[in-house]
């Protein structure tokens, strides 16, 4: 092989992976620009609701929307993920949040909120002011894993809170499901994340 044909295939070569780097660098840009508009509209909703006073249906009305940002994000992550462990673990937080808004939508349907008030409602809106503050690597994985970390750990706080008030059977397991599914979840998104940076 001739040096100008070798240098022109080795010139052709560069090009081509700077090219894929390039669309690669831009794909996980998207990837976490979704993500964090995903998680902001999520707390845009949270803030914008009008808590009724009753406990368990703020709480009901909360975690349904919360819920709904966790799966929004993962929508957002998905399309972008290169681990195969975290795009099933994102699987599996979409499939049990699903479910979850399900039985949220089922309730707030049947339960009239009682005329009271409740700090909970007023502990729950503070603690979505304190939420949405991320700092994108550039990986879709490792943000993705830290974004539903602090999602994950503010529906724990959340759930926590409200078992201190909770009324109904219905919230009161529904809270004790989230704190014991969501830590699962936190441990292994935080495991995830010492992986990834490794």
């Amino acid at each position: 092989m001739s040096r100008f044909l070798f240098a022109t295939l080795l010139g052709g070569l560069l090009l081509s992976l700077s090219a894929q780097a390039q669309h690669e660098g831009h794909n996980m840009a998207a990837a976490g620009d979704a993500m964090m508009k995903a998680m902001q509209a999520n707390m845009s909703q949270m803030m914008a609701m009008k808590p009724t006073g009753d406990a368990d249906h703020d709480f009901a009305m909360m975690l349904k929307t919360h819920h709904q940002g966790a799966v929004d994000m993962v929508k957002a992550y998905t399309p972008h993920a290169q681990s195969a462990e975290m795009k099933k673990l994102a699987g599996r937080i979409e499939a049990m949040n699903k479910k979850e808004i399900g039985e949220l939508t089922a309730f707030l349907g049947e339960h009239k909120p009682a005329a009271t008030t409740s700090r909970f409602s007023q502990q729950a809106m503070q603690m979505m002011h304190q939420g949405g503050k991320h700092s994108m690597s550039g990986n879709a994985d490792r943000d993705f894993a830290a974004m539903m970390s602090d999602h994950h750990q503010q529906g724990i706080d959340m759930a926590n809170a409200f078992l201190k008030e909770a009324k109904t059977e219905k919230m009161r397991t529904m809270a004790r499901k989230v704190v014991q599914e969501q830590t699962k979840d936190l441990k292994d998104l935080q495991a995830a994340q010492k992986k990834l940076k490794s």
